[in-house]
C-alpha cells in the first residue's frame, strides 16, 4: 500500500512526518524533492526564461522573490507547475519504486495532492486538518506573516470540505504534539500496523 499524506498549510503535515520518522518509517516528502529540483540547472534556466532574471540570485532561484511574482496569479502558478512538476513526479515515482523494491511501507507527503491531481500516485489518503483560526495563528507565528496574508494563502487552497470528501482518513490537529502522536498511533492501528514497519494491505 502507498499512503499519501496531505493537508492545508499549517495543519501539521511536517509534525506527522516527524512522528512517523521517530518510528523509523522512511518518508518521501515532495516538498523536499521540490527544493532539490529547483536547484537543477535546467529548472533554473527554465524559470529564468519564464519569469525573468529578477527571481534569480547568485545563480539560484530566490524562492521568496518567485513566490512574490506568482502569488495570486493562477496562470503564472500553472506555468511554474509545468516547469517543476514533471521532474518532481519523476523523482517521487523513483523513490516509491525504491521503497517498494525493498518491501518497506511507502508513505508520501504531498501538500497539494488534490490541487495537482496526484491522487493516482497513492492507494489511500490521510488528510491532516486544523481549525481555520489555528491555521492562521500558526502561519503568522511560523512565517512572521500578517493575518491578511495568512488568510489569502488559505483562501487560495482547495476548500477543506472537498479534501475531506476525497480522503480515506482524517486526523484533526488542533492540540499538542503529544496529542497528535497519540492520534497517529491510533491511525496506524487501523492499518494493522505491526510495530516492525509493516502493515497489512487494505
Amino acid at each position: 500500500m502507498i499512503l499519501g499524506i496531505t493537508g492545508g498549510i499549517a495543519t501539521g503535515k511536517t509534525a506527522v512526518s516527524n512522528i512517523l520518522k521517530e518510528m523509523n518509517f522512511e518518508i518521501i516528502d515532495t516538498d523536499i524533492i521540490s527544493r532539490e529540483v529547483i536547484k537543477l540547472p535546467k529548472i533554473i534556466q527554465s524559470i529564468q526564461n519564464e519569469f525573468g532574471s529578477s527571481v534569480i540570485n547568485n545563480g539560484a532561484v530566490d524562492r521568496r522573490l518567485l513566490r512574490e511574482v506568482i502569488f495570486n496569479d493562477k496562470e503564472k502558478v500553472k506555468k511554474l507547475n509545468n516547469i517543476m512538476h514533471p521532474t518532481i513526479i519523476e523523482k517521487t515515482k523513483f523513490e516509491i519504486n525504491r521503497l517498494q523494491t525493498s518491501k518497506k511501507p511507502v508513505i508520501v507527503v504531498i501538500p497539494l495532492l488534490f490541487e495537482t491531481n496526484l491522487e493516482y500516485l497513492v492507494d489511500s489518503i490521510l488528510l491532516i486538518t486544523a481549525d481555520y483560526d489555528k491555521q492562521i495563528e500558526r502561519i503568522m507565528k511560523r512565517d512572521n506573516s500578517t493575518k491578511i496574508n495568512a488568510e489569502n494563502i488559505i483562501a487560495a487552497q482547495m476548500p477543506l470540505g472537498e479534501k475531506i470528501k476525497r480522503s480515506n482518513y482524517v486526523i484533526e490537529n488542533n492540540g499538542t504534539y503529544d496529542e497528535l502522536k497519540e492520534k497517529v498511533l491510533i491511525f496506524l492501528k487501523t492499518l494493522n500496523y505491526t510495530g516492525v514497519n509493516k502493515w497489512k494491505n487494505l
